[in-house]
């Protein structure tokens, strides 16, 4: 990708240093006023390590495949520092926003010099395109692997059971005689065997009157239960009033490396359920009315988006909670962007390999090389890239007018 905030200046070198020196200052100020801002910075910069590792991904990928790379910088804007090694320039620009890597050719809008065109990324074979553009989002799930790894070998995974903690007074559950203790064996006639499974089969029958066989004491009872109706993103979602009892399952090393996958394969099924839900008609208009302030639950994060200012907050509250919250927040995080960013439209890596596949198809079907002119892909591009930014403003407004409540 290219710098969006590309200028030719480049910042003083004493004026950078006295810039550099400052913010270091602020926060070490910040650091000895309040000592648990510690953790919350911490966590903020492994998510701009994370950015940067998704870039380096790019950066590897095209070396290896031959094409040619010409800047990789830390931060967007002005440049405050940078050397030149071979032909790729690396450095620190002033906005600390994330960073890039600038492969030369990546479309066909953009002019290289002839002696060039053999390395360009649009020369390349499909299989190498599709491996520099995947490559981002690839480290985002490799990332994710690492750290659930980490936490099912050195600490533990929270378990829900069909068994209830607790029963909310007042609620529906409550309400028909269910008490803290039973396990619920199966509802209208559904075998539940996991907390999964509950939440399945509840989830469609707001409003609606159900069967819970569940055992107290040995015993099988049967209880019906009218079940209320929440709103979830526009949907109707059934709510009972309980909690269910945990445990912690520990995991060998051996055992860990074959259960990490299937967690974070999970957590990126939740995603896409999640980004599906918001994008539809119904999670659109929730969203403007949360925006606009005529939801019942603006602080409810569960159909919004996070700005830097909510991640903040979360990574405060993740800290407080303990190392393995703070490892469960950089995975969701990590699977989220890999995913988000294969969304195939540009300017996310997705555009990318929707293109070169379209050209991989179309040149298959007609015979010959066939190469998308991304200029009428333009007017769409600026439309996402508007789509954005009203996302990147309205979550923000948010999360300083409406603050995050503590999901941990």
């Amino acid at each position: 990708m290219r710098d969006p905030l590309a200028v030719d200046t480049k910042i003083e070198p004493r004026r950078a240093v006295v810039t550099v020196v400052a913010a270091a200052l602020v926060v070490f100020a910040l650091i000895t006023l309040n000592p648990s801002v510690l953790g919350t910075i911490a966590v903020i910069l492994a998510f701009f390590v994370m950015i940067m590792l998704h870039e380096f991904g790019h950066f590897v990928t095209a070396k290896r495949t031959g094409m040619k790379v010409t800047e990789f910088f830390v931060g967007f804007g002005p440049r405050i520092w940078s050397f030149t090694k071979g032909e790729t320039e690396y450095g620190i620009k002033a906005l600390p926003l994330g960073g890039y890597c600038k492969i030369v050719g990546m479309t066909n809008l953009e002019d290289v010099a002839p002696e060039d065109e053999p390395r360009t990324y649009r020369s390349k074979s499909y299989g190498a395109r599709v491996l520099v553009a995947s490559a981002g989002s690839l480290t985002h799930f490799a990332i994710a692997l690492v750290l659930m790894f980490i936490v099912l070998t050195f600490g533990s995974l929270i378990q829900p059971t069909t068994t209830l903690a607790e029963v909310v007074k007042g609620q529906p559950a409550a309400i028909a005689g269910l008490e803290k203790g039973d396990r619920i064996q199966s509802i209208d006639g559904h075998r539940v065997r996991s907390w999964t499974d509950v939440r399945n089969v509840i989830a469609p029958k707001g409003g609606q009157t159900v069967s819970f066989v569940v055992e107290r004491h040995g015993l099988f009872r049967t209880i019906k239960v009218k079940l209320a109706s929440q709103t979830d993103l526009g949907a109707h979602r059934g709510y009972a009033g309980f909690l269910p009892t945990t445990h912690h399952v520990h995991y060998s090393p051996i055992a860990a490396a074959g259960k990490a996958p299937v967690e974070v394969w999970n957590i990126g099924r939740e995603s896409i359920g999640a980004l599906g839900k918001i994008f539809s008609l119904h999670g659109i208009t929730s969203y403007v009315h949360t925006v606009s302030g005529s939801s019942t639950s603006p602080s409810d994060s569960s159909n919004r988006f996070i700005s830097p200012v909510g991640l903040g907050t979360i990574a405060h509250d993740a800290v407080v909670a303990g190392w393995i919250s703070v490892f469960g927040l950089l995975i969701s995080i990590n699977v989220f962007i890999g995913i988000f960013n294969l969304m195939p439209l540009l300017p996310f890596d997705g555009g990318h390999i929707a293109i070169a596949t379209y050209e991989q198809l179309a040149s298959l079907v007609k015979g010959k090389r066939v190469q998308v002119d991304v200029a009428k892909l333009l007017p769409l591009t600026v439309a996402v890239i508007g789509v954005l930014g009203f996302i990147f403003l309205s979550s923000l407004f948010l999360d300083i007018s409406h603050p995050i409540q503590n999901p941990f």
